[in-house]
């Protein structure tokens, strides 16, 4: 296929932190593993479901593989579903020359028939044309997702992989992680500080670490505790 950029003339953008580089895997290191090689071409997977709660890093994934795909060379295109849907259906037509395509959130036009009949139709596409589809969605394709049986059933016609919330004693090596591949330090005062007065989850963790570092950054000053409740004294706890 040609290295053509469709991204481009939908204006769908990629994130620049969201790497494989940058996602902290945890249980999902072997999953994770396997989607990276099946972005890059060394393992062939025709389609993929993946699915999983809010806050388990399906948006950071699909846009690390879109990523990789187009560090080999390939044509991959990113859709998120949630940013389309005031454009209408007719916003996921036939693509061509993608050798990835990377569709989030579903659930969010499930039992919409115009939605559904649509993305039935670009499936059975772009199968046809030898693109890798991977697809991501709040909730498991067994529980019925869509209300049209075909696309049930094209959901299912790859492996189904579930991404795992992480485990508790995982969240200060995920804050570490984070807070490392930024560049920003934080001490075990800072970090114990940030995981019992702020909601428990990677989502919100990532974006507390995010403003700490650009605030980092501008002001030229280490995190501490002071700094912290200062920089994030608008934020919810």
């Amino acid at each position: 296929m040609n290295s053509g950029n469709p991204q481009r003339a939908l204006n769908l953008q990629l994130t620049q932190a969201n790497t494989f580089d940058t996602y902290y895997s945890g249980s999902d290191a072997t999953l994770i593993s396997v989607l990276k090689n099946v972005a890059s071409g060394v393992l062939e997977e025709p389609q993929i479901f993946l699915w999983g709660v809010a806050g388990t890093g399906k948006t950071h994934v699909l846009q690390a593989m879109c990523r990789v795909a187009s560090e080999v060379g390939k044509c991959a295109m990113y859709i998120p579903i949630k940013d389309l849907l005031v454009q209408g259906p007719a916003s996921i037509g036939e693509l061509q020359d993608l050798d990835l395509v990377c569709i989030d959130d579903v659930q969010v036009v499930a039992k919409n028939a115009e939605w559904e009949k649509a993305l039935f139709n670009f499936i059975n596409h772009h199968r046809s044309q030898k693109t890798t589809i991977v697809i991501s969605s709040l909730y498991a394709p067994a529980e019925s997702l869509f209300e049209l049986p075909d696309l049930n059933s094209r959901a299912v016609w790859g492996p189904v992989y579930k991404l795992m919330p992480l485990a508790e004693e995982l969240l200060d090596d995920a804050l570490s992680f984070h807070a490392q591949v930024r560049g920003l330090e934080l001490n075990d005062e800072v970090k114990s500080y940030l995981l019992t007065r702020y909601q428990r989850d990677v989502s919100t963790m990532v974006g507390i670490i995010d403003v700490l570092d650009k605030a980092s950054l501008q002001e030229q000053r280490k995190v501490t505790i002071p700094f912290l409740k200062k920089t994030l004294a608008t934020l919810p706890s």
